[in-house]
């Protein structure tokens, strides 16, 4: 009796399903960018002034209390007024980053701006004037009441707008992040990632800041000061990129990128003040690297005289970081097969 072989047919494998991957790839996608857009638009589209620092001072106490009085009435939260005794204290807490801008009521009243600080505040400032014209003729039955307006910070006759720098700060914060992933892919060593974090950045910096500086005219302070805040934030952003790629992985990098680009482009005070964002997004932005860059930046070019320790502070702080996770990265054991 010959023995029977039973033959098996081997099963056929299933099909991977045709729909899912669609639909899942489609609704990540929107989210993706419902998210995008709302970290990008919702801050400029509810952008409102809040507690907007502007200087005071008067001849006439009595019409300072009235103009007080009349903006906390008609608007409400929008202006936090400081009180100085004088014109030339008025100018300097100007000059130091104090206030936005200052009212002066004297014999020749004016309103004093600085563009250099934001574009945008210098419009507001106008605009008040404009009010405070009204309202002097209105207290004193003048007639034609003009406030005069002083620049004590006007942006360069190159860029009378403002819109290099505005324009310029994507690039700023892109090229930290571009060395960033090509060095968490090519590189190895540390040694060679900071190396390739300092090179790049003195040299990106370097040619950055000779287009916004002595071609565009954006920027009008001392070129190699200006080189040196744009090569540490390159060098701060592009090893933390290294570093979080080496430790976490794509995840971790990405949340990197996420938060340097995503989150802090956005909310860096480029195009509009700290004090229009809500709910305190604009100071929070002012505290990664790309809001303290662009704002050292404007204090170096527009205003010598202000304080700069927190965003040099800031900027060494986020390259500290860099340099622990690169070296953190580099003592971790890798993965055996």
């Amino acid at each position: 009796m010959s023995d029977i072989q039973e033959v098996v047919t081997p099963a056929e494998p299933a099909k991977p399903p045709y729909w899912k991957p669609v639909f899942l790839t489609a609704a990540m996608v929107t989210v993706i960018v419902s998210v995008i857009l709302t970290i990008f638009a919702w801050p400029v589209a509810t952008a409102t002034p809040k507690d907007v620092p502007i200087g005071i001072t008067s001849i006439d106490p009595t019409f300072s209390t009235q103009i007080k009085a009349e903006f906390a009435k008609n608007q409400p939260g929008t202006f936090k007024f400081v009180d100085y005794a004088s014109l030339e204290e008025a100018k300097a807490g100007i000059t130091h980053r104090e206030v936005y801008g200052a009212i002066v009521i004297a014999n020749n009243p004016q309103v004093l701006i600085a563009t250099g600080a934001s574009p945008a505040m210098a419009q507001l400032l106008n605009n008040m004037a404009v009010q405070l014209g009204y309202l002097y003729t209105e207290q004193f039955g003048l007639q034609a009441v003009r406030f005069n307006i002083e620049d004590l910070a006007p942006l360069s006759d190159k860029d009378p707008r403002g819109l290099g720098l505005s324009a310029g700060s994507l690039p700023l914060i892109i090229a930290g992040i571009v060395v960033g992933i090509f060095g968490s892919m090519r590189l190895r060593r540390r040694s060679q990632m900071f190396a390739t974090a300092g090179i790049a950045g003195v040299l990106a910096g370097s040619s950055m800041v000779a287009i916004l500086n002595l071609w565009l005219g954006s920027l009008s302070g001392n070129y190699f000061l200006e080189v040196l805040v744009v090569a540490l934030t390159i060098a701060a952003v592009s090893l933390t990129v290294m570093g979080a790629a080496k430790l976490a992985g794509r995840i971790g990098m990405l949340l990197v990128i996420g938060l340097f680009f995503i989150v802090g482009n956005p909310l860096a005070g480029v195009a509009l003040p700290p004090e229009l964002y809500p709910y305190g997004l604009g100071t929070f932005g002012q505290y990664l690297p790309l809001g303290a860059e662009v704002s050292l930046l404007r204090r170096i070019s527009f205003f010598p005289e202000a304080g700069t320790l927190t965003l040099w502070v800031t900027l060494l702080t986020w390259f500290a970081l860099g340099a622990l996770l690169v070296v953190l990265s580099s003592l971790k054991k890798p993965k055996q097969a």
